[in-house]
């Protein structure tokens, strides 16, 4: 029982950090009171746990602003870089960028959510409005719609795919029926939905992270979807990092 007492207030401190951070991750930047309405904790607690977090150096403290602070910021850089799954893709990514010239992405399913895990842009990086660590619905781009292609179909009646539909002309229905067609011919397109005059390419990789993984490329709409040698290329660099992950995993459970 006293050990139940003493991780009660641990839990309620993680629980609150993470109402701060989501705030953060919404606006930018907290003051005190804003901090205090959109996360709900009492103004006294908020501003110790906000100078905790600053002399912890996730938060830093401009004046009355809290913003992300370095630490954090070297931590999430490390996630990225230093996971085996995004160095052993890295090099095939680098790849598929200069043999195709368009914006390549990594990404990975978060609920119901793609997260943009790379991104190599190019001259033409600034017209694609993704960046490394961004969260976007899964279905309204050509990477995402390769996350979500390879689940079974039962999987969206979960609470965490309620939103699926919105935006897609048709409802769950239509994009289901997009799916099915994507799953037949391997790939994902996205024809100027997201942005006008854009096209996109994805393609899933069947060895996840264990979430699901994909990636995808991005350029002016006519050369990128109507070049059948650009499917070409990013199939074959889902399959190679398919295979180059496998290895890895597989020479890892022999060590």
């Amino acid at each position: 029982m006293s050990d139940d007492r003493e991780q009660a207030p641990a839990t309620s401190m993680l629980d609150r950090i993470e109402l701060v951070l989501e705030a953060l991750d919404d606006n930018g930047y907290l003051t005190l009171s804003q901090t205090t309405r959109l996360t709900g904790i009492p103004s006294s607690s908020a501003h110790r746990l906000l100078e905790k977090m600053v002399s912890m150096r996730w938060l830093n403290r401009d004046g009355s602003r809290y913003e992300l602070g370095v630490r954090l910021f070297e931590l999430g850089s490390r996630a990225v870089r230093n996971h085996w799954f995004h160095r052993t893709s890295l090099p095939i990514l680098q790849d598929l960028h200069r043999s195709t010239g368009a914006v390549v992405h990594l990404a990975f399913l978060d609920g119901a959510d793609s997260i943009y895990w790379e991104k190599l842009s190019g001259t033409f990086g600034a017209k694609v409005p993704s960046r490394i660590g961004a969260r976007y619905p899964a279905h309204r781009s050509a990477v995402g719609k390769a996350l979500l292609m390879t689940l079974p179909r039962e999987v969206f009646d979960q609470p965490v795919f309620a939103h699926l539909e919105a935006g897609v002309v048709g409802g769950r229905k239509a994009l289901e029926a997009e799916l099915d067609r994507a799953l037949a011919e391997g790939v994902t397109y996205d024809r100027g939905t997201a942005v006008p005059d854009l096209g996109c390419i994805g393609a899933p990789i069947a060895r996840g992270i264990p979430k699901p993984a994909a990636i995808s490329i991005c350029g002016p709409l006519d050369r990128i979807t109507g070049d059948r040698r650009m499917v070409e290329a990013v199939q074959r660099a889902a399959a190679a990092i398919e295979r180059a992950a496998r290895q890895v995993d597989a020479a890892s459970r022999t060590t």
